[in-house]
């Protein structure tokens, strides 16, 4: 059930869908960032308006900060929120009409229980996603 509510998200069209369609082809720029905690902001990287740019924050784990065991389900924000904060997400998605923004779910599946998983990463990744007003989510488990 996850798998599939997590697809639907992802599949979400951008709002300048039906322009990209209407052309035969497009550039497409598209990479992970925020993962090293190495100080990289939206600002260092040369947004040209004829690509289309997909950056994917990583990771969103379902682990504690401190510890490295699950908390079945509930995941939590790993990327360099200092540099890729909600405010900074919200400003680069405003002010350049070709980025979107997803998210990136790390690290590994070991649930105590599959129902309670599911339900608790239904609603943990829900609150981020519309906190953040994420774009498409990628599924980078081991």
């Amino acid at each position: 059930m996850l798998l599939h509510i997590l697809i639907l998200i992802s599949l979400r069209p951008p709002s300048s869908a039906a322009a990209l369609l209407a052309r035969q082809s497009f550039d497409l720029f598209r990479a992970y960032i925020g993962a090293e905690f190495n100080g990289i902001k939206f600002s260092d990287v040369p947004i040209n308006s004829r690509i289309e740019f997909h950056f994917i924050l990583s990771f969103a784990i379902d682990k504690t900060a401190n510890d490295s065991s699950s908390t079945d389900g509930h995941f939590n924000v790993f990327w360099d929120t200092d540099n890729l904060s909600l405010a900074q997400v919200a400003a680069i998605k405003h002010s350049k009409k070709n980025v979107r923004v997803a998210l990136s779910l790390g690290g590994d599946f070991k649930p105590y229980s599959i129902d309670s998983w599911v339900s608790n990463a239904v609603k943990s990744l829900t609150q981020i996603i519309q906190e953040y007003n994420f774009d498409g989510i990628n599924i980078d488990y081991e």
